[in-house]
């Protein structure tokens, strides 16, 4: 404990310039929300950091302002000049404060929210801060290249000279929020996992409190605050009915029979393995069909920064500007012959621009939303599809600085030969149909007496419309998939995976609301309870499962490179003395290794690029194997190579400054030749056995 009171510092010291952030977008914010009862205080955080971020990407992309703290610092003065324009200038300052005034119990609880959250999660991941195993190396080297990055888009740290061809947005805003705080990265990478759990908390709070609070239109916010807890709580710390599925399993398989004595049961949880719960189909039983079908809890836990993770806060920022937005429209039936709406279009371009970047499944999944739910509210299919066509316009138009350094990775798509057992997805999604389906029975019950004065607000279209989609976008990974690299047994893996994803999203976010609508029923008030009690047992398995490689289980601290100092000392070293003394993003050699390995360690850990990091990830990113391939073999011979000129015509071929000769270079390379490395290089650092060489000039 007195650990993390030291390292409570840092966490105030991230959410302040978090707090700073979203202050200086607050006036933007309650515009875009104003019929929050909150006045989406909390979307100001996620505002903030994506637009800042996107402002200094494109113009570090045009090589108008470098990436570093003072273009930040820039960027951020004019949004502040055009704050005291709007607020002083245009005489909007009384409103505001009395908005602000008016809602400052719903702001400051969400702000004790939030950062609880933070701290909550922060704590969780000092008992395991190694940024080590999963794709924690990926991410990291993503976050790092992009801290010594001048211009963007940022160099690819396992691909000497291209620029990463990947989904990285969101890894620029964790970037860019370290860089301006000046803490190490090693630290902010636990930060980040802290804050996009604390973000998709705070935002499911308020946009399932706002649904209640416009279907009910009255002031008994109690209501409002529990559907937003319930959402929130099952959103972000939810998990399935698998747990509950196979512990029943196990207690069958034990006793013979179904035992509910309390010592039965937990021999049963003790031999639960919480990855199970995302590793069902194909896996339980073993079959050639293995399938993915994670959701949030999960992504927290095993905290891999990855881009489907990242966008949760931003795909709760745009679902509640839908919302807002439709709150907006009149009810009358002159908006049957409104032309497109650019309070509408040109929004909505740029946030799933800036999904897409961080996350590119989510450009499809939401731009469906978008539709559905404009059109089930609007009534109108030209109007629907004209402000559609505008949307994808502008999202092309915001994407550009992205795309034009991006190449897609998609092959097509493939028929099923295979479809999911009925009951595996019902152990994975039937808890949500128990929630859900009563509540679509309710609404096209409704749908029918609408004509006879029966109320459908946009509060129960909107809710329809996410159970609707989130059901859709199940069935498709039982219908079609997305070919890519995956072998053969994990063909639907990553289309299932990166689809029912945002299904868990879509049925959590719904059930609070679901709740309070159907609250008069005491027989559904009871099934909920039951579904809630099922859903939330999965973080009791998942968080006291997760363990390091370390003896005991403590809090360690939110350092993720204390690990190398015991199994990698000298690496460690090196590392250090890299970014300590290596100013810009020379490139370096070190031995290749397999994806999902600890090789490649120093260029993730100091995002200098390498000739060439893990197969497998730059074989998905560059199209095919040949030009990592390649690349490998070259590697192979600067190592094992006894010519010099060889060597040296290679390194000049990939502009290599620093040759990394250590255990894993010893370890991949049995031949390794080192003294020809002293003909053209000198030793500029040594820890050890480990030696750093540079190319003399």
């Amino acid at each position: 404990m007195t650990l993390f009171l030291a390292d409570f510092k840092f966490i105030v010291f991230w959410w302040l310039f978090i707090l700073g952030f979203s202050a200086l977008f607050l006036p933007l914010t309650f515009s875009l929300f104003h019929r929050f009862f909150d006045k989406g205080y909390v979307f100001a955080k996620i505002l903030s950091l994506t637009l800042v971020t996107y402002i200094v990407f494109c113009l570090s992309v045009i090589r108008l302002l470098p990436f570093t703290s003072f273009s930040i610092l820039i960027i951020l003065f004019l949004v502040f000049l055009a704050d005291l324009y709007y607020l002083f200038v245009l005489k909007k300052w009384p409103s505001f404060k009395k908005t602000f005034l008016a809602n400052f119990k719903f702001i400051l609880l969400e702000e004790i929210l939030f950062l609880t959250v933070l701290s909550l999660w922060s704590f969780v991941r000092g008992h395991t801060p190694d940024i080590e195993g999963l794709e924690k190396y990926m991410d990291w080297g993503f976050v790092n290249s992009a801290l010594r990055t001048r211009f963007f888009p940022p160099a690819d740290m396992w691909y000497a000279g291209s620029p990463i061809n990947y989904y990285y947005f969101g890894h620029l805003v964790f970037a860019l929020l370290t860089k301006i705080s000046g803490l190490s990265s090693a630290i902010t990478y636990n930060l980040s996992i802290a804050t996009v759990c604390a973000l998709t908390f705070v935002s499911t709070f308020s946009l399932s409190g706002n649904l209640v609070f416009h279907f009910l239109n009255t002031k008994k916010i109690k209501n409002v605050l529990l559907a937003g807890l319930i959402s929130a709580l099952l959103l972000t710390f939810g998990g399935n009915l698998h747990p509950l599925y196979k512990i029943i399993k196990i207690d069958i398989q034990n006793n013979g029979r179904l035992n509910l004595n309390p010592e039965a049961i937990k021999l049963a949880a003790s031999t639960y393995w919480y990855p199970d719960a995302t590793r069902f189909i194909g896996f339980d039983p073993d079959v050639d069909n293995k399938t993915i079908h994670e959701f949030p809890l999960y992504s927290f836990v095993v905290s891999d920064l990855h881009g489907h993770m990242n966008d949760i806060p931003l795909i709760l920022f745009f679902l509640a500007f839908l919302f807002s937005y439709s709150l907006s429209l009149k009810k009358s039936n002159s908006q049957q012959t409104r032309p497109p709406d650019p309070k509408l279009f040109l929004p909505s371009g740029l946030f799933l621009s800036i999904a897409y970047m961080t996350n590119a499944w989510d450009l499809a999944v939401y731009g469906l939303f978008f539709a559905l739910f404009l059109f089930l509210v609007q009534k109108n299919f030209w109007l629907t599809i004209g402000n559609g066509l505008l949307t994808i316009f502008f999202w092309y138009l915001f994407t550009l600085p992205y795309s034009l350094n991006f190449i897609p990775m998609a092959e097509g798509l493939n028929l099923v030969d295979v479809r999911s057992p009925f009951y595996q997805l019902c152990v994975l999604y039937g808890g949500f149909w128990l929630i859900a389906i009563p509540f679509v029975i309710w609404f096209l019950a409704s749908s029918l007496r609408a004509k006879r004065g029966h109320l459908i607000s946009n509060s129960d279209i909107f809710i329809f419309s996410l159970i609707i989609l989130a059901t859709i976008l199940i069935i498709i990974p039982e219908l079609i998939y997305v070919k890519d690299i995956y072998i053969f047994e994990h063909r639907r893996a990553n289309t299932m995976f990166k689809l029912v994803y945002q299904a868990f999203i879509m049925y959590s976010l719904s059930s609070g609301y679901i709740l309070i609508r159907l609250r008069k029923f005491f027989l559904y008030r009871l099934l909920f309870l039951l579904v809630l009690v099922s859903h939330l047992i999965y973080p009791y398995f998942a968080i006291k499962s997760y363990r390091d490689s370390r003896s005991e289980f403590k809090y360690w601290g939110l350092a993720g490179t204390d690990y190398l100092k015991e199994q990698f000392p000298d690496n460690f070293a090196v590392i250090n003395w890299l970014n300590s003394n290596v100013s810009g993003q020379p490139n370096i050699v070190e031995a290749v290794g397999d994806s999902y390995t600890k090789f490649n360690q120093v260029s993730s850990a100091t995002g200098l690029p390498t000739v060439v990091g893990w197969l497998v990830h730059e074989w998905l990113w560059r199209g095919g194997y040949d030009g990592p391939g390649s690349r490998s073999t070259e590697v192979t011979t600067i190592y094992e190579s006894t010519d010099p000129i060889e060597v040296k015509n290679i390194l000049q071929k990939y502009n290599v400054k620093y040759i990394l000769v250590g255990d894993q270079e010893r370890e991949k390379y049995p031949n390794l030749s080192e003294t020809k490395f002293s003909t053209f290089a000198h030793v500029v650092f040594q820890s050890g056995n480990t030696r750093l060489y540079e190319i003399d000039k």
